[in-house]
């Protein structure tokens, strides 16, 4: 699993610690599902240094680079939910959104809001065969 923006760390302990990050935000989202889709995760470091994190759209794989792994939680997971709609939607960007905006702008959303952002975009982006939401 390769992309452009971002070359892949080989796995070795400390890949596997940051890695486990991730996926502890992936499981925080999947509690809320009665199901949700396996997302394949990569750590990397990205070829520009604008690049946080990647994903293909509707391909269920997201990328995270180091330096969004050493960012506070709060960024870290508005990054992984960013993705996760990515790669779980297909959606692109939304300038409108501050959970969907290209960019990382300096203003965090909280867990509570970045989860009520990424269901909103799940419930709209997503047959409900796929995923049904915990009520």
């Amino acid at each position: 699993m390769k992309v452009a923006q971002i070359k892949n760390h080989k796995m070795n302990d400390l890949v596997y610690k940051k890695r486990r990050q991730v996926m502890n935000l992936i499981y925080e989202v999947k509690k809320e599902f009665l199901s949700f889709p396996r997302i394949e995760v990569r750590i990397g470091e990205a070829r520009d240094h604008n690049v946080l994190g990647v994903a293909k759209l509707s391909k269920k794989q997201i990328w995270i680079t180091d330096r969004a792994l050493n960012m506070s939680q709060d960024a870290l997971r508005n990054i992984v939910y960013h993705e996760i709609v990515h790669a779980v939607t297909g959606f692109g960007h939304d300038d409108m959104c501050p959970l969907m905006k290209p960019s990382l702008d300096g203003y965090l959303l909280n867990k509570k809001q970045c989860m009520k952002y990424l269901k909103k975009y799940i419930k709209e982006h997503t047959s409900a065969s796929i995923l049904t939401m915990v009520a």
